[in-house]
């Protein structure tokens, strides 16, 4: 997955990691890598159900 932030850098990682990125950005976008086409979709839903930067949080994995 590649996400994108609103300056146009961008990143690129697994959808986990994606959701996680997605999840704590303003304006993100997402794009699949070639032979992932449903996966951008994965990481917009699981990225709806993280808060934003969780990983700061006490007690995070």
């Amino acid at each position: 997955m590649t996400i994108l932030d609103l300056l146009g850098t961008e990143v690129t990682g697994c959808v986990h990691h994606a959701a996680r990125m997605y999840a704590s950005l303003e304006s993100p976008r997402v794009y699949p890598l070639p032979g992932h086409d449903g996966a951008a979709f994965t990481v917009y839903q699981r990225a709806q159900t993280i808060r934003p930067f969780c990983w700061l949080e006490e007690g995070a994995q």
